[in-house]
């Protein structure tokens, strides 16, 4: 009995060790991988905020180029109320002067009166108060013109940014459209041509001011596609169908390569030169579209020209991501 009792004791000592060495293996084990774990965890967080921050740096790039185009467009009109308040200003002292001396002759008696009002006359030939009579009706209407103008700015400009939040309401995308073009139309100068084809749409379920975004990006991208070129043009049309609508941004510029275009939406890739895009423009709008349940297709042939087609669903699209 001893034998078979050192026996077992041996083997129960063997297999005691295994199971702390085993025991030992699993949590060195265990603990790596919840180190490597930990590691992942921080090299995702780190992702996302670099991507936060390069979604961001794009959002500003298109930010400067619209606002560019806005003090463009604002500069144009405030330069000629500028212009108008000088000239206004020009004649406010002879016209205080005028209405002095005037005071001071009607206080004279009857028989001076008419000597002090040949020297009025004098005041208003020398100062050309007559001209500046004349012309004072077409400044007051040029300036309300100019002021009108920037009211309208300001109005497009709240209307392509209606809200900065992820709600989504029934809203007519032909608006948002043309708000954009009105606050890009210094993008394409006067040898740009800009065809309009914007048919009536059923009201869009969507974030505005996201898909603001993608039609601002696709259009700044057509009009640098035809700078230089002869009757360059620049097309946007829309059309719907019983549960889809379509808007189609197309020009007759550069146009892509095969390569090109299957690397269109993909983060990063950029065909303009170092520090003039970051390569997230198109990734992100590509983004927002399906996120609204819809498509955007590419066609293009170098040298010749591109076509974006978006088509969105009318109603349900999908919500947006947390």
């Amino acid at each position: 009995m001893s034998d078979e009792a050192d026996l077992y004791r041996r083997a129960y000592e063997r297999e005691r060790v295994a199971r702390i060495s085993a025991e030992q293996v699993v949590e060195k084990t265990t603990r790596e991988l919840y180190l490597k774990n930990q590691k992942l965890e921080e090299s995702l967080k780190q992702l996302k905020d670099q991507q936060r921050v390069l979604v961001q740096n794009e959002k500003l790039a298109m930010l400067g180029t619209l606002a560019a185009g806005i003090a463009h467009e604002i500069n144009n009109p405030m330069a000629f109320v500028h212009a108008n308040l000088e000239s206004l200003a020009d004649y406010l002292e002879p016209y205080q002067k005028l209405v002095e001396m005037q005071a001071k002759a009607l206080e004279l008696p009857l028989e001076q009166q008419r000597e002090a009002q040949q020297e009025i006359q004098k005041f208003i030939k020398s100062s050309d108060l007559e001209f500046f009579q004349e012309e004072l009706p077409e400044l007051m209407s040029d300036t309300r013109d100019g002021l009108e103008r920037v009211r309208e700015i300001v109005a497009n400009l709240r209307t392509f940014a209606r809200t900065h939040t992820q709600e989504r309401r029934s809203v007519d995308l032909v608006a948002g459209i043309q708000s954009t073009l009105k606050l890009l139309s210094s993008q394409f100068r006067n040898d740009v041509i800009v065809n309009q084809i914007l048919q009536p749409l059923p009201l869009v379920n969507c974030n505005i001011s996201e898909l603001n975004q993608v039609f601002l990006n696709l259009l700044v991208n057509a009009g640098h596609a035809v700078e230089g070129r002869k009757g360059a043009t620049v097309s946007i049309a829309t059309r719907s169908d019983n549960e889809r609508v379509y808007i189609e941004i197309s020009d007759n510029g550069c146009g892509m390569s095969a390569a090109v275009k299957e690397q269109i939406f993909v983060p990063f890739f950029t065909t303009k030169p170092v520090g003039k895009g970051t390569g997230m423009g198109m990734s992100i709008a590509y983004g927002i579209v399906v996120d609204h349940g819809g498509e955007i297709e590419v066609e293009s042939t170098e040298g010749e020209g591109s076509r974006f087609t978006i088509s969105l669903p009318i109603e349900g699209s999908k919500p947006p991501i947390a």
